[in-house]
């Protein structure tokens, strides 16, 4: 088979290009046909990426964190080339939903003797592109802007520390407001927290969307609405449990598409990365990704 793997050179605290490195050596080891790219930005890792799925590469394995392996879901969307994971970033939500192993070495293994899944992408019309895991909008959008300036040895525990942060801001800030559209039907309300998830996990192993299913052609919005200060540190307290879907505050909502119009300030992330300012609509793109998981 051909595989091209793509990696950046600081994802993990730089422990994505020994990853990398080692997951070249054991599929050419196994007789594969392996073309290695070290990206130093994403714009490189996009281009290199989209070039190798051009040329008709049966698997692209990206080696880096969500942000990654977000690019790589929509490169490879919609073609014959599937995507392979080896998870070397900080928070690794996207794999850890996927069932993959936490370490490179157990995942160079399901490269090696797994399978393809098919699954479902998050399509961004107005971007012209595709998110795998989930899409914040809110203050989780906030928390993750401000988790990505914290120092990188923090790893996942930045996501914990910048919520704290920005719930003791809440205070001082006036309510989000939304207008939201759901497969077409408006509403409007406050919120805290706004997610359209195709992937249960988030923000460094924080399960938002404890039933979400990638291959069932629906997005779980999860919704917080406001509450004080000490109610949101409850919620986030119970959101590390997975049991923040039991609270009064939350909803959680099934549907193919979500549009979300709300505050100019707030940059709506995907895969912990920056998509842009809002309105953004999100749209399932069914059955849009083939990914090798564990067989």
């Amino acid at each position: 088979m051909r595989y091209a793997l793509v990696h950046g050179r600081r994802s993990g605290r730089g422990g994505a290009a020994a990853v990398g490195e080692a997951a070249t050596g054991a599929l050419r080891a196994a007789g594969h046909d392996v073309v290695q790219v070290t990206a130093g930005t994403l714009e490189q890792a996009r281009a290199a990426s989209a070039a190798l799925v051009a040329d008709g590469v049966d698997v692209l394995v990206v080696a880096g964190g969500d942000g990654l392996v977000s690019l790589g879901a929509d490169v490879c969307s919609g073609t014959g080339t599937a995507l392979g994971i080896l998870p070397a970033g900080t928070g690794n939500d996207n794999a850890r939903s996927l069932g993959l192993p936490p370490d490179g070495a157990g995942c160079v293994q399901v490269l090696l003797a797994g399978r393809t899944r098919t699954v479902d992408t998050l399509l961004l019309p107005e971007l012209d592109r595709r998110v795998l895991g989930s899409v914040c909008g809110a203050l989780e959008a906030r928390i993750n802007a401000r988790a990505n300036r914290m120092p990188r040895r923090l790893g996942a525990t930045s996501y914990t520390l910048s919520a704290l942060v920005e719930i003791a801001l809440l205070r001082r800030q006036p309510p989000l407001h939304y207008r939201l559209t759901v497969d077409g039907r408006p509403r409007e309300l406050d919120a805290l927290v706004v997610v359209a998830a195709s992937m249960p996990f988030f923000g460094g192993g924080l399960p938002i969307a404890p039933a979400a299913d990638p291959a069932d052609g629906a997005l779980d919005l999860v919704l917080v609405r406001p509450v004080s200060p000490a109610q949101a540190l409850g919620v986030l307290r119970a959101l590390r449990a997975g049991r923040h879907t039991g609270h009064p505050a939350v909803e959680v909502h099934r549907a193919r598409e979500v549009r979300v119009e709300g505050p100019d300030d707030v940059v709506a992330h995907g895969d912990g990365e920056p998509l842009g300012p809002l309105p953004l609509t999100v749209r399932v793109d069914a059955a849009s990704l083939r990914v090798v998981v564990p067989g």
